[in-house]
């Protein structure tokens, strides 16, 4: 998918000739506030035995590359790419609790204990459009359109199975809206607020508990690029 979502990003850059669209590289910094929904089926049975809310207040940063196409009027359409390149945990839980269900052979048939579960994330990739109109004044209101994809390492530790760890894909979609001010022919710089769904991941343990974690991410963003 990231192999796909690049190849895109590399024909929006370069497919339109220079005098007809301005291209962009910047710097992004993300104040974000990471909401999920943790739930366990005990048996993998579609059964929900326990839920559990987290929030989580993380800030990271991305690079960025853009082609926009300015209309006949004032508006604009603007394609990009948002890359987050390092990696960071995006979410962890614990819970204390009793578990019926033996560890191993010979085990006692209560076992307390703590679980946990964490997602690290690792290379994380937005493809994304931008319909802006410019003010009077020289500020570009625009709303922004995307498309997810990130590396994710899920691990589980259990009290009452064998700890695991899967590497798995995430997907989501990403709404949002923002200013954009331009100065001189080249610097600018963009805030937004943004709104990423992620799709559910799930692990599955060696004593088929099914661990299922709802992610959503609602981020401010600042940016500063340079057009060219």
């Amino acid at each position: 998918m990231k192999k796909i979502l690049l190849g895109l990003a590399c024909v929006l850059i370069y497919i339109m000739p220079a005098n007809a669209a301005t291209k962009s590289i910047g710097i992004t910094g993300v104040s974000s506030t990471i909401d999920s929904t943790v739930t366990d089926d005990i048996d993998s049975n579609g059964t929900i035995d326990t839920t559990k809310e987290l929030s989580n207040d993380i800030g990271y940063g991305s690079i960025f590359f853009e082609v926009t196409k300015d209309g006949s009027g004032p508006g604009s359409l603007t394609f990009g790419l948002d890359v987050v390149p390092g990696s960071a945990e995006l979410d962890a839980r614990s819970t204390t609790q009793q578990s019926t269900k033996a560890k191993a052979a010979g085990a006692a048939p209560q076992t307390t204990g703590t679980n946990k579960g964490t997602v690290d994330l690792d290379r994380h990739i937005t493809l994304y459009i931008q319909p802006g109109v410019t003010l009077d004044n020289g500020v570009t209101l625009f709303g922004t359109i995307g498309y997810v994809n990130a590396d994710v390492e899920a691990g589980v530790t259990s009290i009452s199975s064998t700890n695991k760890t899967e590497d798995l894909s995430l997907n989501g979609f990403k709404v949002g809206a923002g200013l954009k001010k331009v100065f001189g022919n080249s610097l600018f710089i963009k805030a937004s607020y943004n709104v990423t769904d992620y799709d559910d991941i799930s692990v599955t343990t060696s004593n088929n508990t099914k661990v299922t974690a709802d992610i959503d991410n609602t981020a401010f963003e600042l940016s500063i690029g340079k057009q060219f």
